[in-house]
């Protein structure tokens, strides 16, 4: 049966991914014609777009709103709202090159994500708040991603006073990298699997091990018999990564307070983010396509997810590193969006994403709650996540208003917290909680 949801879902993917072609071709080549080409087609993506949700609506006979697939698909509509917005506003197409490949990055995603349009919520969860928590919540989260996207190209468009003082900046990043995204991570997990403090591969572990409940892990490359379990490997590296990703700031607050110069760190930061965040996507794709397997259900799961894409960040960030930074200015300084426009729009983005987030992520949220569990809170993983979200652009907001962050601090603090939203947003995924029935 055709499902014609996912076949609008389609049109408006690729929709915007011509869209993201055009800008890019308007930016390298100075074509005009390319980039009002590529504002028609993110216009024209958009109703095919919107076309789907009802579509989906009518379907399901209920608010399309009860799963990850359905709240990814809406974020991804918000962005594509918000950059017609800005372009239109400032009159300025390459803008688009900003924002059109995180909704294309978006729907990617979604395509990950179970979309079964026949399995509807239990009667207990099916109200009227359920489409206004989800779906300011998605607007909120979406125009955050517009906001990361406007804060990275801030932050990669920045140069230093000359290209030989900052190749030795780049120098010392890159042995930062090292030390905190190899080393430790690697020293991590070897001291971690000599100490025995890892669970078990499930095909090392005997089935009196698995009875009495000890800690196992399926985690493993491949299927049948030529899988490799590395599991405990996978998740010393995950832990690791954590620990590198703490001890990080610290040593660069302690570079600054010994006087050594550290400027670049915040473009550096980014070129990370890409990397970890193109290496989640294609471990999802392995884990999709079963040539990764995780284990169902362990609290080491979400590192059995953190090892491998913490490998493939490895690779990654010194590609996208070489494509986007170069000492003197890199292609992103010329795309011609000053950095002044860049950082207006990733505070106004947030300044709009703020409001809906707050009424929809907590104070709809749980009212809904209440009426389906008959508690306003219960510390579900969902729920603490959307709190520390909450908790963290009040502050950001606090700091613009009260201290004048900006610039180069403010730009990382929203690209940090696009992080959060995401880990938030697959939380469930991971740690399950009374929010796991978006999962399915």
């Amino acid at each position: 049966m055709t499902r014609y949801d996912a076949l609008f879902y389609s049109i408006a993917f690729y929709a915007y991914l011509g869209s993201f072609i055009s800008y890019i071709v308007h930016v390298a080549f100075k074509k005009e014609k390319a980039g009002l080409l590529g504002t028609i087609l993110a216009a024209v993506g958009l109703v095919p777009h919107t076309i789907a949700f009802f579509l989906r609506w009518a379907a399901k006979g209920t608010v399309p709103l009860a799963n990850m697939y359905e709240y990814m698909g809406l974020m991804s509509w918000m962005v594509v709202v918000g950059l017609l917005y800005y372009t239109l506003r400032f009159k300025n197409h390459r803008l688009g090159v900003l924002v059109s490949p995180v909704a294309v990055m978006l729907l990617v995603v979604a395509s990950l994500l179970p979309s079964d349009i026949n399995r509807q919520l239990m009667p207990a969860l099916q109200s009227a708040w359920l489409a206004i928590h989800v779906s300011l919540a998605a607007l909120g989260s979406g125009a955050f991603l517009i906001a990361y996207a406007a804060g990275s190209v801030y932050l990669l468009s920045e140069n230093g006073p000359n290209p030989k003082l900052e190749k030795q900046w780049i120098a010392r990043h890159w042995k930062n990298f090292a030390i905190f995204w190899i080393g430790v991570p690697i020293l991590t997990a070897i001291v971690l699997m000599i100490t025995g403090l890892l669970p078990t591969p499930i095909n090392q572990a005997s089935r009196a091990m698995m009875d009495s409940g000890s800690a196992i892990t399926a985690f493993a490359i491949g299927s049948g018999p030529n899988a490799l379990y590395l599991g405990p490997l996978s998740i010393g590296l995950g832990i690791g990564m954590v620990i590198g990703a703490i001890l990080w700031p610290f040593f660069n607050a302690r570079q600054r307070a010994e006087n050594v110069d550290s400027t670049m760190g915040g473009r550096f930061f980014t070129v990370l983010v890409l990397g970890l965040l193109l290496g989640a996507v294609l471990v999802g794709f392995a884990i999709k396509g079963d040539f990764i397997r995780v284990t169902d259900r362990s609290y080491f799961k979400i590192f059995e997810f953190f090892g491998p894409t913490l490998v493939l960040s490895w690779v990654l960030t010194p590609v996208i590193h070489a494509g986007l930074v170069k000492p003197g200015g890199s292609w992103i300084t010329r795309i011609g969006v000053p950095r002044g426009l860049a950082e207006d729009i990733s505070y106004s983005a947030v300044a709009v994403g703020y409001p809906l987030y707050t009424v929809g992520a907590l104070f709809a949220g749980a009212i809904w709650a209440e009426q389906a569990w008959g508690t306003w809170w219960s510390w579900d993983p969902k729920e603490v996540g959307a709190l520390i979200i909450w908790l963290f652009y009040t502050g950001f907001l606090h700091a613009r208003y009260q201290r004048q962050w900006k610039g180069n601090r403010a730009a990382v603090l929203v690209v940090f917290g696009m992080v959060m939203v995401f880990i938030s947003f697959f939380g469930n995924y991971f740690f399950g909680g009374l929010h796991s029935f978006e999962v399915t």
